[in-house]
């Protein structure tokens, strides 16, 4: 059998190296911000409008029931002088609907120019029409017209009612993406017809004569009337409506914002330095200066699940600055013209067994589930192993935590003068005097030494010390000292003015799927509404790529797709439709 070969006709730019300095800026360590030209400054704004980011998006289905996973894989490519190695490595994913409200979200890892994951669709959701959108932290610089949107339906089937249209005026129709055909795969099958419960081979060849050695893409396999669409909306913004607001996502999510005064203003603001402590189990330490506009962008570790992060600003000579943080996830939407929701009476059909099934799924537990695991990544202490630890228990306990430094912590004198405490860190290493010392309790710096002082050792389980210089782009300290609390608590130590706690989604955890294989019995149903889904698979051209699958419990026609793109970026669509008797 013989399938055709698609290829996506859409705008581009320039691939062309340019050198210049706003990407000696972009891959320096943005903790030093402040003492160069700040990348966001409007003299690079004319060279970084040339780099462009687009997403090509594709879905198991298109068509959705509440409460059940959309699984995705997108392709991210970039043009223009970003230099070598990735441009973003971090993908935002939005569910939202036809008026623009997002309902579901997520952030995914992007790992050589492809992301997949999977966003679960909210329980409470009326039926009507949503889209999935994507876009790196870049592409905000460019507006949400220049996102990716793939539209889907979704229904609950227990409520009558649809999603409200808009009474807005002004809706955007954005441009879709057309795909033409032009070359083949060779795609085989036993057969066009087969039994319910039957083990099938799927042999896909990629012909001799091809360009390109190999093409990566996703397999899905549904009901001829789920397919998903391969058509998505995007707009190609002209330069003229760039603003140079945001920074990529180089080394994994980012947390970025403005520093300002009380009054709001920024002028005559010195450079602001910012710390940021992971709070919890995954603790960490962050620290990077604001740049001369005020503006800061830090590099957070790949973990996942949602952070507490503790924000802690000091300006110079203790001047009060504020804080504040950007939305993560883009604010602004765009109102897709409305949509009448119809359903033909093929897809009626399809629904009723779809809703059945996601009943029964939670009847035998065998439905996808999220991963189990805490984080993608361990964090230990921001300093490693400390160069000196001692455990306050192993000691009898000691009135003032001068003492204990005295006694315990040889390496640390707590020394006073003209009325200001300090503690001084012992080293071979003679720069250590050089700079203060990095106090931090529970790993929250302590710029109040009288306060530290004061805290009882009653609530100190252990303290490190680690007597070298600490560096943080252009920051360097005189070592660090921390104290652990036996509550996780700071030892209840008064917070600084104009401090605060915040809520961070990070990364989104991937779901491990129903493993499906033959059945030793027919009691229990097949329970599947995508019945093949593999996200990330590479075909290799003159070597035979085979793929085996059972055949679903209904009768009916099925459509299995591969969509994707080759080595030299252009993307490739193949079908192929079977009969279940």
């Amino acid at each position: 059998m013989v399938v055709t070969r698609h290829s996506t006709t859409r705008g581009s730019c320039p691939g062309r190296w340019i050198p210049g300095l706003l990407m000696v800026f972009l891959l320096m360590s943005l903790a030093d911000l402040h003492a160069q030209r700040s990348p966001f400054d409007s003299v690079w704004i004319s060279e970084a409008a040339q780099i462009r980011e687009e997403v090509d998006c594709f879905t198991d289905r298109s068509f959705y029931l509440i409460e059940e996973l959309i699984q995705f894989r997108t392709r991210v490519t970039h043009s223009g002088p970003t230099g070598p190695g990735p441009w973003s490595t971090v993908l935002y994913v939005e569910l939202v609907s036809a008026d623009g409200k997002r309902v579901a979200w997520g952030k995914f890892p992007i790992h050589k120019q492809v992301a997949t994951g999977e966003i679960r669709i909210p329980a409470n959701l009326l039926t009507g029409h949503y889209y999935l959108r994507s876009y790196t932290h870049w592409m905000r610089n460019w507006g949400p017209e220049n996102f990716t949107y793939l539209s889907l339906r979704i229904i609950n089937p227990h409520r009558s009612e649809l999603y409200p249209l808009s009474s807005a005026e002004t809706k955007k129709q954005l441009p879709p993406v057309r795909v033409d055909s032009d070359l083949t795969l060779e795609l085989f099958t036993p057969g066009s017809s087969f039994e319910r419960g039957d083990s099938v081979e799927l042999e896909i060849l990629v012909p001799g004569g091809q360009k390109a050695d190999s093409i990566g893409g996703c397999f899905t396999l549904v009901p001829l009337g789920m397919a998903p669409s391969t058509t998505q909306y995007s707009e190609q913004v002209s330069r003229e409506n760039f603003h140079l607001n945001f920074l990529p996502d180089r080394s994994g999510p980012s947390l970025s914002g403005t520093v300002q005064y009380l009054d709001g203003s920024t002028e005559g603001l010195s450079s602001v330095v910012i710390h940021f402590t992971l709070m919890g189990e995954n603790a960490g330490y962050f620290v990077c200066r604001s740049d001369a506009m005020g503006k800061f962008s830090m590099g957070l570790p790949m973990q996942s699940g949602k952070l507490e992060i503790f924000v802690q600003p000091v300006g110079e000579d203790n001047e009060a600055v504020e804080v504040r943080i950007d939305q993560d996830f883009d604010p602004r939407h765009i109102q897709f013209p409305d949509s009448k929701f119809t359903l033909s009476d093929l897809e009626i059909k399809w629904a009723a067994i779809m809703a059945r099934n996601v009943q029964l799924s939670g009847i035998y537990g065998r439905g996808d589930t999220l991963s189990r695991h805490d984080s993608l990544e361990h964090i230990f202490m921001f300093y490693g192993s400390p160069s000196f630890s001692v455990d306050l228990d192993q000691y009898v306990l000691l009135p003032t935590l001068r003492e204990v430094f005295l006694n315990l912590v040889p390496s640390v004198t707590p020394t006073t003068r003209k009325g200001k405490t300090s503690l001084l860190i012992e080293s071979e290493n003679p720069s250590l005097s050089l700079y203060e010392s990095l106090v931090m309790v529970d790993q929250v710096p302590v710029l109040d030494m009288e306060q530290f002082m004061s805290m009882s050792p009653v609530k100190i389980k252990q303290i490190d010390v680690v007597e070298d210089v600490y560096v943080r782009g252009d920051l360097r300290f005189g070592g660090v000292i921390n104290l652990h609390s036996r509550d996780m608590d700071m030892a209840g130590i008064d917070l600084p003015e104009h401090s605060f706690f915040i809520d961070y989604m990070a990364m989104q955890l991937g779901h491990i799927p129903q493993v499906y294989s033959l059945r030793q019995d027919d009691q229990i149903p097949d329970m599947r509404n995508t019945f093949l889904w593999l996200p990330e698979h590479k075909l290799k051209k003159g070597s035979p790529t085979k793929i085996s699958f059972i055949a679903p419990d209904y009768p009916g026609e099925y459509v299995i797709l591969f969509r994707g793109f080759n080595d030299q970026g252009e993307p490739v669509l193949a079908e192929s439709t079977f009969e279940v008797r």
